[in-house]
């Protein structure tokens, strides 16, 4: 399922193509901000992608640990920019030790992480078909090159929800948003998605309890050391064969399928 909004318009510009320029008008993607009021208290300002707010806003604070299940949520209202929202525990209070990384927030120490127990376990071609239908259903990416996407899959890879924003991060919380508003049992799914797992998309994913993660691109050392402490599949630069990828001011196509398994390599079954 993917999620389709109107989230692109076209910009005037010159393009140098051949050693001549010429004029062009290319798709560029909207930015907007969205203001994020909890109990009253300003929380944030995040900017975003048009679209799906709803799921955001559910998923930002289910994978913050400001809530734990969508019965901690009273009301959400979302007029405009300004989302007010009225969840059932106290806000704790300003945090001096936030860590911060590309639109990513942790505070440490204040969300216990399960331990992942999902006796999932998928082909390496599963892996490879979700990376594909992700980009499949990724259509701002196709048209303005200019946002992440990330997605849900069963064990056969077949999409259940696929969202796009701006930020890795904001991808992340419309996705999870949407499994807890829309009952997903996220124990028996997989998850693909473009952008670097660091420790706080490594977070994310397993307060939400999907055992199994695989990203286009990097993984940090902290994101590793967080998979392997909570029993998360973690598998990065998953390209199958025909990928075509930016390298060294190139655009290069892979030859052969590849990934890269750093934790629970025992869920990739042969």
């Amino acid at each position: 399922m993917n999620h389709r909004v109107t989230a692109s318009h076209r910009v005037r510009s010159r393009r140098l193509s051949g050693g001549t320029f010429e004029d062009a008008e290319p798709p560029v993607v909207i930015e907007a901000s969205l203001h994020l009021i909890v109990n009253g208290t300003g929380m944030a300002t995040t900017a975003i992608m048009p679209g799906m707010e709803h799921e955001f806003v559910t998923g930002h604070l289910f994978s913050q640990g400001f809530i734990d299940t969508l019965d901690d949520i009273e009301h959400i209202s979302i007029h405009g920019n300004t989302a007010h929202v009225r969840i059932r525990q106290q806000l704790p209070p300003p945090a001096t030790d936030l860590m911060f990384s590309s639109g990513g927030r942790t505070i440490p120490g204040t969300t216990p992480l399960p331990r992942l127990t999902s006796d999932l376990k998928v082909q390496p071609s599963t892996v490879f078909i979700a990376m594909n239908r992700l980009f499949e259903s990724a259509s701002v990416y196709r048209e303005t090159e200019g946002v992440h996407a990330a997605g849900i899959f069963t064990a056969q890879a077949e999409p259940l929800c696929v969202m796009e924003d701006i930020g890795r991060h904001n991808c992340l919380d419309k996705v999870i948003g949407w499994a807890l508003l829309n009952g997903v049992d996220t124990g028996i799914c997989l998850l693909a998605a473009t952008g670097r797992m660091t420790s706080e998309m490594v977070t994310k994913i397993c307060r939400a309890g999907i055992p199994f993660a695989a990203s286009k691109t990097a993984v940090t050392d902290r994101g590793v050391a967080i998979a392997e402490a909570c029993g998360m599949t973690l598998a990065g630069f998953v390209r199958d064969a025909g990928t075509r990828i930016e390298q060294d001011m190139e655009t290069k196509t892979v030859e052969r399928a590849l990934m890269r398994v750093y934790t629970g390599v025992e869920r990739v079954s042969d």
